[in-house]
């Protein structure tokens, strides 16, 4: 990304292993907090803000790659361990420290690269610093970019004529939940209408061996869909109340992440 013509960089850190990402937007910043103060009756006083503190919160989005997949999504494995954020905005070089992930946003539209945000808070060990002068090199290199094909997907082990977009959305809060919105033409034949699905299966990269699993799929709503002249397209969104298994698998490596 560059902005005001210099290159600006975002890394993700755990457990000594810094990840630089490409990403198209990025939120991160702290936030006041504090409580109100309301005007005084027959006064004209605007109501007062009293700041007690800042707080860590915001997102960052990224398209997937070969050299941050996995790391990416360890960070929804270890809930508990917190990561830092490197952020290099040109104006500005900011570490956000000992941060955790509240959700994300996995998603792939036919024929684009796969994008995945990942939303952040703070806990009471958090605080930002200044980069270090022995800080390394944090340039990312561009890698190969895993692409989704609306054709990849298969339902109950039947393939899907088209699934030309989803959303896969997680919420890290008091409970975990896992909900995924399928977009296709509407056909009771070969698209789920209104059914519970055992097993949904995502072909990430057929080259490196990477899928996406997710199990008992349940219907929350009704189909929703769009009159168009030739075909009617709806999405329907699915409650995910079993795991979610992130593999691996090719020659060099066999590596599996069950959420």
């Amino acid at each position: 990304m560059r902005i005001q013509g210099k290159d600006c960089t975002l890394t993700v850190a755990r457990d000594g292993e810094f990840i630089p990402i490409p990403y198209s937007e990025e939120t991160v910043r702290q936030t006041s907090k504090g409580y109100s103060l309301p005007s005084c009756i027959g006064q004209r006083n605007r109501d007062k803000t009293i700041v007690t503190g800042k707080k860590i919160e915001g997102c960052f989005t990224t398209r997937l790659e070969h050299s941050n997949i996995v790391s990416l999504f360890l960070l929804f494995f270890y809930l508990n361990q917190s990561f830092d954020i490197y952020a290099d905005r040109g104006f500005e070089k900011i570490i956000y420290k000992n941060i955790n992930t509240c959700g994300f946003e996995f998603r792939g539209d036919n024929g684009e690269a796969f994008k995945l945000r990942v939303d952040v808070k703070e806990n009471e060990d958090s605080f930002t610093d200044s980069w270090p002068l022995t800080i390394p090199d944090l340039s990312w290199i561009r890698q190969r970019t895993y692409f989704y094909d609306g054709k990849s997907v298969c339902c109950d082990l039947k393939t899907l004529p088209l699934v030309y977009r989803f959303e896969l959305t997680a919420s890290f809060n008091e409970k975990i939940k896992y909900q995924i919105k399928l977009y296709f033409p509407l056909s009771s034949e070969h698209h789920p209408v209104n059914d519970r699905i055992e097993k949904l299966s995502i072909v990430i990269d057929q080259k490196d061996g990477i899928t996406l699993e997710l199990y008992d799929l349940v219907p929350s709503g009704g189909l929703c869909d769009i009159n168009c002249s030739d075909t009617v397209l709806c999405n329907q969104l699915f409650d995910v109340t079993g795991i979610i298994v992130f593999t691996v698998r090719n020659e060099k490596e066999f590596t599996q992440i069950v959420l």
